[in-house]
């Protein structure tokens, strides 16, 4: 383990000493929980918490009675927690299409990239990064900021070898028959194992992650100290130098307070494990890693073990002028405790008055058990006492003002244009809203008024793909194998290390537009596609609509770019051959190879133009010599009888059985590198465009 160099300690706490670190992080933690429930927040984060899982006026789902007798009835309706699942699906239902990013262009990166794109996909979906991705963007939509630690654990994966290290190797005695080392007491010496390791995921809420408070842009951070908690008797084993002092510490029961559910019988035998990051800086060249119990129990205390602080965060907003999370959910907590109200109160009327009553004037003669049941026949003395009639009538007091009723639905329709969640997206649409295209657009609108979410979600994937291929470049030195899903669904098993991805610098996220998140817009699109001819089977449409992509659709076209930009280096390198097939896109390969010739340097270089034309020529050929059928079928143009002599047997793309550029058809041989007083060569005759069927540029 690298030790924490102390030659340059000031005054920073940072760079002090171990335990005197610890202690003021202990501290900071303190008043990070003590300013928060001065201003209250942690209480809102608990009513939040409290609302989405439905705990109004008990922890049960069910009618309570209130009031100081038990006179009014109590019935929660939850539009809290379907709105924040609203928001959580029409950010998350999509899932997102990783695009790493290459330091170059040229061929090896690019494979590179789609090994890259294949690994944060298996991440994704065999690591279950989605569901990480998913519970954080939960904790922001209710408590307004969501995070993911995320660190390399060495002793994840299978064994990849055993080591001996020095230490032990002085211990060695001897060896016994099957060559295993012995110490002196002829016990044998077991060498440690090097296991694959891997990518490691946690969720944390904002009761686990305390950072700089003073700092009004959490990008702005230099450290941060996350909370997590593991079975003590575990640490103990792991830490047997400290395992008095790890027993006698509080557990997570006796921090109630500072936890986002609290039951003060709960009872665990897991304690706190605080991390501590601090990033590279000027007055921490090195950063910082501490990992510790309590300011007497420093278990870790070495360099930053990573590029960047490996806590990600995502949040609806900020309260101004602090690095505190903000949602919208905070607003619609009053609204949600008034319908509440609301509904309770009907309820109350309802459950003590909807029994009928029975009104009945004294004197005329009619007895209760007259009216028990029905059928019965009943005479009684009509009298007539200040013009009213001595008839029994019904006694309706479960009669609720109309206005009760309207100001509910009022309320609903705050909710939802506060949260941004319409009608059209909780599935119940007003009646003027009937076409598709109109209720794509209401719930398109929707995904709109979330813009400021989804783009922290669509940042927090981002760092978390950087953060991803960089752990793999940094950590994954041993090779270890995954299943990678290629274009079209294809998947196999590839053997990978972090070098292989080393050109890799950065990730991108396309997460496609809002129309193309909702069912009734991808139905659009898809029958527009259809339109456009550009949908050519009932499994392209239905991928459409499924999910939104064009990509089965661009796959063909994504193929041959990587193909022609691979041919395009071999011109240029011309070490390796560069062969045409007869059903390639000729059209698009004598395009993009002419670009090879662009560049006014190269140009000057006889023998590659004599390469790139001598392979466009040969595309030419193909188009002049294949069978008309097959080229109709892939959509290129035949073009008319070969006027020259064909390509010579056993020639590769223009070159003969030297491999010396061989003549083509309106070509001059180039001249041979090296001869004496070597001719420049004579302009070549533009090849044939295959589009028009005349000279490029005629």
């Amino acid at each position: 383990m690298a030790k924490f160099d102390y030659s340059r300690q000031d005054k920073y706490f940072a760079a002090d000493e171990a335990e005197k670190t610890a202690s003021y992080l202990e501290k900071k933690a303190q008043y990070w929980f003590k300013n928060l429930n001065t201003h209250r927040y942690l209480d809102k984060l608990r009513r939040s918490w409290r609302a989405y899982h439905g705990s109004y006026y008990s922890d049960g789902h069910e009618i309570t009675l209130g009031g100081e007798t038990g006179e009014l009835t109590n019935l929660p309706v939850n539009h809290y927690r379907n709105i924040a699942q609203h928001i959580l699906t029409m950010v998350t239902s999509n899932r997102p299409a990783f695009q790493a990013r290459s330091v170059n262009t040229d061929y090896k990166s690019q494979v590179q990239t789609q090994l890259a794109n294949g690994l944060l996909d298996f991440y994704m979906r065999d690591k279950r990064l989605e569901k990480y991705l998913k519970k954080a963007v939960e904790y922001a939509i209710v408590l307004g900021a969501g995070y993911i630690k995320m660190e390399w654990n060495a002793t994840s994966g299978e064994i990849y070898d055993y080591i001996m290290p020095e230490e032990l190797e002085e211990d060695i005695a001897g060896y016994d028959e099957d060559d295993n080392p012995l110490d002196e007491d002829g016990n044998i010496i077991e060498p440690y194992p090097i296991y694959q390791g891997d990518v490691e995921f946690t969720n944390l809420s904002p009761f686990d992650v305390v950072f700089d408070s003073t700092k009004e842009d959490s990008k702005q951070l230099d450290w941060v100290l996350t909370r997590t908690f593991k079975n003590k008797y575990d640490l103990m084993a792991k830490y047997p130098e400290q395992a008095s002092k790890i027993e006698s510490l509080q557990t997570k029961s006796d921090l109630q307070y500072y936890r986002v559910y609290m039951n003060e019988y709960d009872r665990t035998d897991d304690v706190p494990v605080y991390e501590f990051f601090h990033k590279k800086t000027e007055s921490l060249p090195n950063g910082r890693y501490m990992l510790y119990l309590d300011a007497d129990i420093v278990l870790m205390d070495t360099v930053m073990p990573y590029r960047k602080l490996p806590v990600y965060r995502i949040t609806p907003g900020d309260i101004l002028g602090t690095p505190y999370g903000y949602t919208s959910m905070f607003d619609l907590l009053p609204l949600q405790d008034a319908v509440n109200t609301l509904h309770s109160t009907i309820l109350t009327n309802q459950s003590a008055f909807g029994v009928q009553n029975v009104l009945n004037p004294r004197g005329n003669d009619v007895r209760v058990n007259q009216i028990e049941g029905a059928l019965n026949f009943i005479e009684y003395n009509p009298i007539v006492a200040g013009g009213a009639d001595g008839t029994p009538k019904p006694l309706n007091l479960t009669n609720t003002p109309p206005e009760i009723f309207n100001y509910m639905q009022m309320l609903e329709r705050e909710m939802e244009t506060l949260s941004g969640v319409n009608s059209v997206a909780r599935g119940n649409p007003e009646s003027s809203l009937k076409s598709g295209n109109a209720l794509a657009l209401v719930q398109s609108q929707a995904l709109q008024f979330m813009n400021g979410l989804q783009q922290s979600y669509i940042m927090l994937i981002e760092d978390i793909g950087s953060g991803l291929i960089e752990l793999l470049q940094d950590f994954a030195k041993v090779p270890r194998v995954a299943e990678i899903s290629g274009k079209s669904n294809r998947s196999k098993l590839q053997e990978f290390t972090g070098d292989d991805i080393e050109s890799i610098n950065r990730v991108i996220v396309d997460v496609g537009n809002s129309l193309a998140q909702t069912t009734a817009g991808r139905v659009q699109m898809a029958d527009n596609l259809i339109q456009m001819g550009v949908v050519q089977n009932a499994d392209q449409y239905f991928s459409v609509i499924n999910t939104g992509k064009l990509e089965t659709m661009t796959d063909g076209a994504n193929n041959q770019a990587l193909l022609i930009h691979a041919e395009n280096e071999r011109l240029v390198d011309g070490t390796s051959p560069v062969i045409a097939t007869a059903i390639d896109k000729h059209a698009m390969h004598i395009r993009e190879h002419m670009n090879v010739l662009a560049d006014p340097e190269l140009r000057l270089d006889a023998e590659l133009n004599a390469r790139v034309l001598a392979h466009i020529q040969e595309h030419i050929q193909l188009l002049q010599n294949t069978d008309p059928n097959l080229l109709a079928m892939i959509g290129e143009q035949p073009l008319g009888p070969d006027m020259g002599s064909p390509i010579a047997p056993g020639s590769v793309s223009g070159t003969d059985a030297t491999g010396q550029a061989a003549p083509m058809d309106g070509m001059v041989a180039p001249p041979v590198q090296g001869t004496p007083n070597a001719s420049l060569p004579q302009p070549a005759q533009p090849p044939i465009d295959p589009a028009t069927g005349r000279p490029f540029g005629q």
